[in-house]
C-alpha cells in the first residue's frame, strides 16, 4: 500500500504549498541514490506495522520485504531505464 501511495503523491500533494518540496520524480531521484537507506525504512514501517510477536506477521512482513525488494531495486531501476531510453530516442527524432 506504501508504493500505491507513493505513485499517488502528485495528487495527494495538488495544488498545495507542499507541490514545491514533494514530487514523486523527486522522491525517485532520492530513492535511487539512498537504496539502502530506502529499504531499511521500508522494512521499519513493515516490521512496525506487523510486528515479529507472532508467525502470522512475520510472514506476512516478509513478504512485503520481497515486494519493498522488488520495487526499489528492480521497478524503479527499469522504469529509469525505459524512461532514459525515451529520452534518447527522442532526441535523435
Amino acid at each position: 500500500m506504501l508504493w500505491l501511495g507513493f505513485y499517488k503523491i502528485d495528487d495527494l500533494v495538488g495544488d498545495t504549498r507542499l507541490k514545491n518540496w514533494i514530487s514523486r520524480d523527486a522522491c525517485i531521484r532520492w530513492i535511487s541514490r539512498h537504496r539502502s537507506t530506502t529499504l531499511l525504512g521500508t522494512e521499519l514501517v513493515n516490521y512496525g506495522t506487523h510486528g515479529i510477536s507472532q508467525p502470522d506477521g512475520v510472514v506476512f512482513a516478509a513478504g512485503g520485504t520481497i515486494v519493498n525488494f522488488l520495487v526499489i531495486y528492480c521497478v524503479l531501476t527499469l522504469r529509469a531505464l525505459f524512461k532514459r531510453k525515451l529520452q534518447t530516442q527522442q532526441l535523435y527524432r
